[in-house]
């Protein structure tokens, strides 16, 4: 039978000097404003971030995590910045009491009781955002902070009107948002509707008076203001009052770790992804999997492509699992786990026939096999709907210069509104960082006082033969671990253009079950199902996240061209 389809896509002219892309225009605009002006890649990124805290305060915050890749290009230097949130030092593992089944929150972990781990004051980890966006600037911009700051003030004191997205969003949160008073208010109109989109004419205009004079603070005293002056002290009084563990002990002893990024390659693409407890090492474990097959036998357009890229994603994430945690605390495979020597060995055994249910679910299949699950409430199963079961809860910068310095830069406030928890008078809202974690004791990824979690953000810078060439992330939770890979083989094993390369369709597979985009047809479908697969089709509209949503920007010889998800507000501005 024939019927229509809804095509969507999107279009960005070649820049020449400089190009920013953002999942918010007014955010990719303030970037590119930052280019014209003469600052570089991480002023404009720096600037581009603080100001996507105001316009998409469900997805980032001041008081968020962060990973940024850095490349100066005259230098010749590439750089890895992790600003990721840690536990506080009264973090203690086993601090949660695990139900069992499976949450219906973020990740696929144990229920914990009172969903404690995923939003409220013990959900709240160490924050590391400012103290990263400002060391970026500081070691590798050309800007003053309170000139990367000043764009962002700007929107939160003469605000701007809301689109269609964060209506949406905000519109599934209101019952939860209500039940802090103080985000109610900061967020809700009269603290319980949410503000007219320009769609429902006239649209409102929006204005965060408090976040405007926190970022005025940050401003004027640095980064010290955050972590050790007026704006510690109103984190430390808050969870102090309700029971939280954050202190600002814990903010005056965060740092910011930096170091070269974590290099590998792909058909002729020299990368550099994000090290550590990221999602860097798992991207890179895919890709070097899929690199052991020919290209023809690893795309999104045939059956067998599909299922060689579900084993490979499959296998990485089993090793994640199994193995990984933050580097200063746990001893891990990290090299094993990167090689191509490795990658050979795995794709050997994958090529002897076997059901995909035997044997490679593993760790992934003890931690994310739904069925035992506990039934979810009717306003959780809605919401797991209505997002496609994930959550759009990070944001992504890529950046690239006239003198082609180059950053990819993902920050998050975690899930959407994070811990649902805004500091009185501040403007400020926490993350919940301490979702990261196996809530479970005794795992590599379990929580104990100053760890850093494993986290799922994969910005990745590209290059041929030293020349840079890519700029690449996206949010969307762990999907982003299987999304950026995907993006990356279909960019290089079959060309075109980068803006093809983030529509085509993708699939995720932690263990349980493969989410595959529907657009692959019934026929590849079945074909993943006689193979063994429990496959759950998935058709991405702009009310779900099935799969993660990149942004990027591709060198090439006639300009700048971005990549960006279709079905979302992201947008490229430059010159």
């Amino acid at each position: 039978m024939l019927e229509s389809r809804l095509v969507v896509t999107k279009q960005t002219p070649l820049a020449a000097r400089g190009l920013v892309a953002a999942q918010h225009p007014l955010g990719a605009r303030v970037g590119a404003g930052v280019l014209a002006r003469g600052g570089n890649a991480v002023d404009a990124a720096v600037a581009t971030a603080f100001a996507m805290t105001v316009v998409e305060p469900f997805m980032s915050t001041l008081a968020g995590s962060g990973t940024m890749l850095i490349h100066l290009a005259k230098r010749g230097e590439t750089v890895a910045l992790d600003f990721n949130g840690q536990a506080p030092a009264r973090a203690r593992d086993g601090m949660f009491r695990v139900l069992g089944g499976v949450s219906d929150g973020l990740f696929a972990w144990p229920r914990v009781e009172g969903a404690a781990n995923e939003y409220g004051y013990l959900a709240v980890a160490v924050p590391g955002s400012v103290a990263g966006l400002a060391l970026a600037l500081e070691r590798w911009g050309t800007l003053e902070l309170r000139d990367a700051l000043a764009p962002a003030i700007a929107l939160a004191r003469e605000g701007f009107v809301p689109d269609w997205y964060q209506a949406l969003t905000t519109a599934r949160y209101v019952e939860e948002l209500t039940a802090f008073p103080e985000t109610a208010r900061t967020y809700l109109r009269d603290g319980r509707a949410i503000h007219r989109p320009p769609s429902l004419e006239p649209g409102e205009r929006v204005t965060y008076p408090d976040l405007a004079r926190s970022l005025a603070l940050l401003a004027r005293e640095g980064p010290g203001a955050f972590y050790r002056g007026e704006l510690a002290q109103a984190i430390h009084a808050e969870m102090a009052a309700h029971g939280g563990l954050l202190t600002r002990e814990d903010l005056a002893a965060y740092e910011v770790r930096v170091s070269p990024p974590l290099r590998g390659s792909y058909r002729g693409l020299e990368l550099a992804l994000a090290p550590g407890a990221t999602g860097g090492i798992t991207a890179l474990e895919t890709l070097n999997i899929l690199e052991q097959f020919p290209p023809a036998s690893v795309g999104w357009q045939t059956t067998g492509g599909l299922h060689a890229r579900a084993r490979a994603v499959r296998r990485a994430f089993a090793d994640r699992f199994a193995h990984l945690g933050d580097p200063l605390r746990v001893e891990a495979p990290w090299d094993r786990l990167a090689a191509k020597d490795y990658a050979r060995a795995v794709a050997a055994a994958l090529r002897r026939p076997a059901s995909p249910e035997a044997g490679e679910r593993g760790a992934a299949s003890a931690r994310n096999d739904t069925r035992s699950a506990a039934p979810r409430s009717p306003a959780s199963r809605m919401r797991a709907a209505a997002r496609g079961g994930g959550d759009d809860c990070t944001t992504h910068v890529s950046v690239v210069d006239r003198q082609r310095n180059m950053v990819a830069l993902t920050h998050t406030a975690v899930s959407l509104f994070g811990a649902r928890i805004v500091v009185p008078g501040t403007g400020i809202l926490l993350n919940n960082g301490m979702i990261w974690f196996d809530p479970e004791p005794g795992k590599p990824n379990s929580v104990a006082p100053g760890k850093r979690a494993l986290v799922n953000m994969v910005p990745v810078l590209a290059f041929r033969r030293g020349v840079p060439y890519l700029t690449l992330g996206a949010p969307g939770g762990r999907r982003i671990i299987s999304a950026i890979p995907q993006v990356l083989a279909t960019l290089a094993d079959g060309g075109g253009s980068l803006q093809a390369a983030i529509e085509a369709p993708r699939l995720h597979d932690e263990g349980a079950e493969l989410l595959v985009d529907a657009r692959v047809g019934a026929r590849a479908l079945a074909g993943l199902a006689r193979l063994g697969h429990r496959v759950a089709p998935r058709e991405e509209t702009y009310a779900t996240l099935n799969f993660a949503k990149p942004v990027g920007i591709r060198v090439g010889r006639r300009g700048l061209e971005a990549g960006l998800d279709p079905l979302r507000p992201a947008a490229a501005a430059g010159h």
